[in-house]
């Protein structure tokens, strides 16, 4: 396997975390899964992708399936709260995920996330000229840095013209709310946002795409997760139970429940995977 990470220009860094290239080196045919894994039904290649705000998977050379929906160039992920298998049918493996930052995918393509919430849709599927002439540059262009400069082109051609006060609000709830380590209401969210709850709450729905309450747990999850990262990255031993009460676990306990419902897997099992890429194209069975 070959990874590949790069940041976004620096305009677009508030809407869009990372691109994570992923290259299949040989046969797909010498990656399958462990065969006792429970998640995902046997294939060549099976990558997790884990609980994300929002995110664009392009692909080439390969059908692949994301738990039922097939597709074989860009894909839509909304914000959701499980672990989405991606399955390869035919083909090798190769493709880029955009990660958003909570919010960015509608700061920037105005999709409403709400209506995106939970679902795997392909670029023809939702029927968006924009997002069909990314697919487009995708799939005619090989070098990563040379996909990344167009994609980032096409980005800031997408920037708001002038602030978006939502999207400014939606950032200083979302830094409340790490502060508070979850430990925050709606309303005092809204509070944060000079918002009406209800205003609010509509709001958060459409640029975020799911309820705060849900928003919050899925928060907490992967700020967890990113400490884990840095952890291994330094070679630091990973201390659960120090890394749950950190971010505002009640115990260990509640900690693994919240990785088996979101991530299907105990932390101590997460860790022993190795090293996640980003929060959401994290687990790689080689």
């Amino acid at each position: 396997m070959q990874f590949e990470i790069i940041q976004p220009t620096e305009a677009l860094r508030p809407y869009i975390t990372r691109y994570v290239f992923v290259r299949a080196e040989g046969s797909t045919d010498t990656m399958a899964p462990p065969a006792d894994d429970p998640r995902f039904v046997n294939g060549k290649h099976v990558q997790p992708l884990l609980p994300n705000y929002g995110s664009l998977v392009f692909m080439r050379n390969v059908l692949a399936d994301f738990n039922g929906v097939q597709a074989d160039g860009l894909t839509l992920l909304g914000a959701n709260q499980k672990t989405i298998g991606l399955t390869t049918l035919k083909g090798w493996f190769e493709g880029m995920l955009l990660d958003f930052e909570p919010g960015g995918m509608y700061a920037l393509l105005h999709i409403d996330l709400q209506q995106l919430a939970g679902k795997v849709l392909t670029a023809a599927a939702y029927g968006d000229e924009g997002l069909l002439q990314l697919d487009s540059i995708f799939k005619q262009f090989e070098s990563a840095p040379e996909i990344t400069r167009l994609i980032d082109a096409f980005f800031l051609g997408h920037l708001p013209h002038k602030e978006d006060l939502n999207y400014s609000r939606l950032r200083k709830v979302i830094a409340a709310c790490d502060e508070a380590k979850g430990n925050i209401s709606a309303a005092q969210m809204a509070r944060v946002a000079c918002l009406g709850e209800r205003q609010f709450l509509r709001v958060f729905k459409t640029y975020v795409g799911i309820p705060p309450k849900q928003f919050i747990r899925l928060r907490r999850f992967h700020r967890t997760i990113q400490q884990m990262q840095q952890s291994a990255h330094t070679g630091k031993p990973i201390d659960l139970l120090s890394i749950a009460l950190t971010h505002g676990y009640y115990d260990l306990s509640h900690m693994a429940l919240e990785f088996q419902q979101m991530g299907c897997v105990s932390p101590s099992h997460f860790r022993a995977l190795g090293i996640p890429l980003s929060d959401d194209f994290s687990i790689f069975f080689a």
